[in-house]
């Protein structure tokens, strides 16, 4: 080597130019790359022929995988050990003397930096494969000080001796940036593949499961996981996010609506749909529901053009796949599951845009039906239908009389007062001067203040809930018998009952419980009737048992007290109530609309008012307030007092029993009023939560009203229902129609059941308004289509909404608050003492006693007239097919 280098250049290498400091201070370091080579052996934690330390190796031959102790983290490598011990040493002193000496070395070798990185970083098979060379290089590597080096190449800190504040070095930052777009690039699709089963959409795409699994939440943090695309996420989110600018502002900052996170996810989505047709696993429930929220389909094929949702032919083939999967799964579960169907009237109003002759505008009739199982509750008896026939048989020659109906009345009185107590109780409790949660904390469980037991409550839980099937609405009216006759052929086909040997099945075998309102159940009644002797089990509808619906029951219900206690302007009834409260559109009985709704929370905010009112009289306070210092059997008594004195038939008799002259007609009206009222509150909160049993001790007190108000179908209704429970139903039906046919409860939660014929006026709505066709094509044929994905629809809706409801969007309308409505009929009922017995006075209102008259109008008129009809069908039994 003396032969080619100079003298300088020899001092170098022996380590003449450096003291014994500097050669320390290199030790391993750029002067350890000069060393003699008996310098690797003084060194016992380093082996250059050793690929422990190498981070480059293309390939590892070892077959040793050596596991970390839990308890202990890895230790760093050794190069970082001997990097930190060197940066000691160094301490804080300058270092530009020996980097310009290495320099100047370098280019005495006829090297410079540029030359000598890129040899380090594997330049040639000698300098990848040289054990020293690979020592260093895994140094650098693994190094604390490589990311502050590339900060530096592409962010250069400004010299002090700058003149302008502005003026920065260029620095390596436009070769950074284009070997960052390479690296993002490459990085960017090496995730993507390897996230790409994320979105991918299952076989069966079109099921309600499929189109409800894709979570935003859950896709995100799977897309940060290690082995996804973390880097991508950063990159995609982190651009999401707004660099706020430090500068005064003479507006505040307004909160974002805008999620980045689920931004992020969406971006994903479009990324991997561009890459495959098969990451459709966000499109296909995104495009199915703005299909079913009326997107046009040019809105739909825009978002499509961008990669975002599928386009608008393919939600159209998705509508009928989802209905064809939905009826096919209806066809099989029939055969294997217990099931009943409700249907109502439909009614839509066509409008064309040219007018023709055979193109006007038009309304139109029709009728909706759904089909509704337990497809995870506990199996039942099977329902005979030979039973059912021996029964029938049976319960028409023993029917009931008034004398039993009383009985059953007498039977039920002790659990209707039991709950009558607690419910005037809890008009206390939830009353705001009472607060009941700030009460003496260690009554709130107190027996007294808890609930009775309900008498047959129906069990709630995921495992009892109903799933609901809807069948394509259909261009017939119900309203007539020819109607009717053309729905059970067309339900039946849709349901796959139609060929002879199932309809020879039907016949002999089946038992099938069918509801709706008044008029169906009584069309689908006659129509049974009007067969009885036809040849066979089938064509007589032997097979069928028709239950009218609770939900229609309850209307009945409220336009009957409307009717009884409507009164006048100068009386105290409900006419003069809602005059107070600016109730509009209340003034007559009315079937189509918000009546129903309006007038049940006029009853709710009347009935309140009362009863509170009636507490103050009871317990001697001119406010609730005061009674927060009564115990929990105080207040129980009150209650008991309130309901005997306030709010019972003892209480009117006794009121009857004074002298002529002596009566206090406003007094007794108000006693009345309350005592009605309880009823209709007890059988709401009974529908509400499943109590069954409560439900069917009111009957008796349904049909007195129903018959006294002057609803004879309604009574006969209720006079069918009790007929059939109590003389012409088997066990077996009696406990089917009880526990599925009443009420459903979609959700599963304890207070979720419904009567099962409002859920079919939610899904009148959904085929009429919801989900109906819009545009010019709309028709029948059209809605009897798309009818059958109304369920995976509201699904979709439910998940897509739960997904993204945010501060600014409710699920719900807002329900305003009533307490001032309620108040203020407290306090003119309180200055009007119509809970007071004041002597003679006269009321305006001309109220009548319902219940009792409908007793007797039941037994001298209803029940005879109701025992002749039915004995005039006689119902025939041969088998002809």
């Amino acid at each position: 080597m003396s032969d080619f280098l100079d003298k300088d250049q020899t001092d170098f290498f022996t380590g003449d130019l450096f003291d014994d400091e500097d050669q320390t201070d290199l030790h391993n370091g750029w002067g350890s790359l000069f060393a003699d080579a008996s310098d690797d052996d003084d060194d016992p934690d380093y082996d250059p022929f050793s690929n422990e330390y190498d981070s480059d190796r293309l390939s590892d031959s070892s077959d040793w995988d050596p596991v970390p102790l839990e308890d202990e983290p890895p230790a760093p490598p050794i190069q970082l050990q001997h990097t930190q011990a060197m940066r000691e040493r160094l301490g804080s002193a300058s270092k530009v003397e020996r980097v310009r000496r290495i320099l100047e070395f370098m280019e005495s070798l006829d090297m410079n930096l540029p030359i000598f990185l890129d040899a380090l970083s594997w330049g040639d098979d000698g300098c990848t494969s040289d054990p020293k060379v690979r020592y260093e290089r895994t140094a650098l590597m693994h190094s604390e000080e490589l990311p502050r080096i590339l900060e530096r190449w592409y962010r250069v800190p400004r010299a002090s001796e700058s003149r302008s504040h502005y003026v920065r070095p260029a620095g390596a930052r436009r070769a950074l940036e284009d070997f960052a777009m390479k690296c993002a690039a490459e990085v960017l699709d090496r995730e993507l593949e390897s996230s790409a089963h994320i979105f991918r959409s299952p076989k069966d795409s079109l099921s309600e499961a499929a189109l409800t699994a894709f979570d935003f939440a859950e896709v995100a943090c799977k897309l940060q996981e290690p082995t996804c695309a973390p880097r991508s996420w950063t990159l995609l989110y982190g651009a999401m996010q707004r660099q706020r600018q430090h500068h005064n502002t003479t507006q505040p900052h307004r909160p974002s609506r805008k999620n980045p996170t689920s931004a992020t996810v969406m971006l994903f989505s479009q990324l991997q749909y561009m890459r495959s047709r098969n990451a459709t696993a966000w499109a296909k429930p995104l495009t199915i529901f703005l299909k079913a929220k009326g997107a046009s389909a040019r809105c739909i094929d825009l978002l499509h053009a961008l990669g975002v949702t599928m386009s608008h032919s393919w939600s159209v083939r998705a509508y009928a796949g989802i209905s064809r999967n939905a009826m096919d799964d209806l066809q099989r579960l029939i055969h294997v599951l217990m099931w009943w169907l409700a249907y109502d009237n439909v009614n839509f109003a066509f409008q064309v845009f040219s007018q023709r002759l055979n193109n006007q505008a038009h309304f139109d009739s029709g009728t909706s039906g759904s089909v509704f199982f337990k497809p995870n509750a506990p199996p039942t008896t099977p329902l005979s239908a030979s039973a059912l026939r021996e029964q029938r048989q049976i319960g028409r020659q023993n029917p009931l009389t008034i004398a039993d109906i009383a009985a059953l009345e007498a039977a039920a009185a002790p659990a209707i007062r039991t709950h009558t107590i607690h419910l005037v109780l809890k008009t206390l409790l939830d009353s705001p001067d009472f607060d009941f949660a700030s009460y003496n904390a260690g009554n709130h469980s107190h027996p007294a203040l808890r609930p009775p037991p309900p008498v047959h409550r129906l069990p709630s839980g995921k495992e009892h809930v109903t799933k609901q099937f809807v069948l394509g609405t259909v261009h017939i009216d119900e309203a007539s018998y020819e109607g009717t006759d053309k729905l059970i052929e067309e339900w039946m086909h849709q349901l796959g009952l139609h060929a002879e040997d199932e309809q020879k099945r039907t016949g002999l075998e089946r038992v099938l419980v069918w509801i709706g309102d008044q008029l169906t159940v009584d069309r689908l009644r006659g129509l049974a009737n009007f067969r009885c002797e036809d040849r066979n089990g089938y064509e007589r509808l032997d097979w069928l048992v028709v239950v009218f619906g609770w939900f229609h029951a309850t209307m009945a219900f409220a336009n009957s007290l409307h009717r009884q206690y409507f009164g006048s302007a100068s009386g105290r009834g409900l006419r003069q109530a809602f005059g107070l409260l600016h109730r509009k559109g209340l003034q007559s009985v009315k079937i189509k609309g918000s009546f129903h709704q309006h007038l049940h929370e006029g009853i709710l905010h009347v009935a309140e008012a009362r009863l509170r009112d009636c507490w103050c009289k009871v317990a001697g306070v001119k406010t609730l307030a005061e009674l927060r210092n009564r115990t929990p059997e105080d207040l129980y008594l009150f209650a008991e007092k309130l309901v005997r004195d306030y709010a019972s038939n003892d209480a009117i008799e006794d009121l009857d029993m004074l002298m002529d002259g002596q009566e206090d007609q406003v007094f007794r009206q108000a006693v009345m009023w309350n005592r009605d009222v309880l009823y209709y509150l007890l059988l709401h909160q009974s529908m509400k939560a499943g109590d069954v049993g409560m439900m069917e001790h009111l009957l008796p007190h349904m049909l007195y009203r129903f018959a006294g108000g002057g609803n004879h179908k309604y009574a006969v209704e209720v006079l069918e229902l009790l007929q059939g429970i109590h003389r012409e139903w088997p066990p077996e039906v009696r406990d089917f129609v009880r526990e599925n046919c009443w009420l459903v409860n979609l959700s599963g939660d304890a207070d979720g059941f419904q009567a099962i014929d409002l859920v079919e006026e939610h899904t009148v709505k959904d085929v009429k308004v919801t989900y109906r066709p819009r545009g010019p094509n709309s028709s029948w044929n059209l809605m009897k289509k798309r009818a059958p994905a109304i369920p995976t629809l509201r699904a979709v809706d439910q998940h897509l909404t739960s997904q993204f409801r945010t501060m600014y969007r409710g699920i719900r309308h807002t329900i305003p608050a009533k307490e001032a409505d309620v108040e203020k009929l407290r306090q003119f009922y309180s200055i009007a003492g119509i809970h007071e017995f004041r002597g003679p006075r006269k009321a305006t209102d001309g109220v009548r006693e319902v219940v009792s008259d409908g007793f007797q109008v039941a037994a001298n008129t209803l029940m005879p007239k109701w025992l002749t009809k039915r004995g005039v069908y006689d119902r025939g039994a041969r088998q002809v097919w």
